[in-house]
């Protein structure tokens, strides 16, 4: 059972939560890089005979230093968290990024957090892994450091996508949605880049073109490349396909970016519910049409593409 502590930065963990083998980093996407690692901690947590855990900082680093930044998350924190569990974590430590751990200098995160509060057994990175104030630990330091404090410390070299050079990253799987490639995102994730999000009322003028739509505002993930997509949609237990349009909506005069998404065969009222949408293939860019007819038209077009894709 996937146990996750929100961790404290000035007092000790218990000792029932001490003595874990973690992988750490931001793990946005838990991709396949990442995946990887998660296997070289869980090889040496079997080596050592220790329970595996996870170090994930909350919020992303990013979100703290550039605030009004444009949003960039591949996963949120409550799917970064299940998705760990489902590659075996047994612990995910969630470590309040802010102020004061950022001011923190690299021997005192290894000696006060990872030493004193967590009490690792063991830590296992990426050899581009980058930790304490001013980004100013490397690899090296970790080692030495956590060698030092009676950690046994790992630095794997990240894992090359099949075929090619570079390497499984986040900021790939960013590249590829905004450039309109679903796929080439899935391939780095291995899953679709998935959103979730409460279904809210919006103007309701599908429902006049036949096409009700689920609407889902974006928050803090990644704005993939504007157009329309095949997606499929999970609602509890249940799962429908569908095709939605992510954008500003301008034959209608939209205001904002929104993710809409019409249903196939699915006629329950979902408002307020929580949804996930899978992005699986982009069909076109957004673009505005000569009125509500010709919008309606390309619609049902964009459906039949979206059912073939999706067969």
């Amino acid at each position: 059972m996937l146990t996750v502590i929100h961790t404290p930065l000035n007092c000790a963990l218990s000792d029932t939560h001490r003595d874990h083998v973690a992988v750490m980093g931001n793990m946005d996407g838990v991709h396949k890089g990442h995946q990887v690692l998660i296997g070289e901690a869980a090889a040496l947590a079997r080596e050592m005979g220790k329970p595996l855990g996870a170090i994930i900082f909350d919020p992303h680093p990013r979100q703290v230093f550039d605030p009004s930044g444009d949003p960039f998350l591949l996963t949120s924190r409550e799917q970064k968290i299940a998705l760990l569990g489902e590659q075996g974590i047994e612990t995910v430590f969630v470590v309040p990024f802010n102020r004061q751990l950022s001011m923190l200098t690299p021997e005192e995160f290894v000696h006060d957090i990872l030493g004193n509060v967590l009490g690792l057994a063991g830590v296992v990175v990426g050899e581009g892994f980058r930790f304490g104030q001013k980004r100013a630990g490397t690899t090296q330091m970790l080692e030495s450091l956590g060698s030092a404090a009676g950690m046994n410390v790992r630095i794997v070299t990240p894992a090359a996508m099949s075929g090619a050079s570079e390497k499984y990253s986040s900021s790939q799987a960013r590249a590829a949605l905004r450039d309109g490639d679903p796929q080439l995102a899935a391939l780095i994730m291995g899953r679709p880049f998935t959103v979730e999000g409460l279904v809210q009322k919006g103007q309701q003028l599908g429902r006049t073109l036949n096409f009700p739509t689920a609407n889902i505002s974006m928050e803090n993930y990644l704005h993939p490349a504007k157009g329309v997509y095949a997606v499929t949609v999970q609602l509890g237990e249940k799962f429908a396909k569908g095709v939605a349009n992510f954008g500003n909506r301008p034959t209608v005069d939209g205001t904002g970016v929104l993710l809409e998404v019409f249903l196939f065969d699915f006629a329950q009222d979902i408002y307020g519910e929580t949804i996930a949408v899978a992005f699986h293939h982009f069909i076109r860019p957004e673009q505005k049409f000569d009125g509500l007819d010709a919008l309606k038209e390309q619609i049902a077009a964009d459906c039949e593409q979206a059912i073939a894709l999706l067969a």
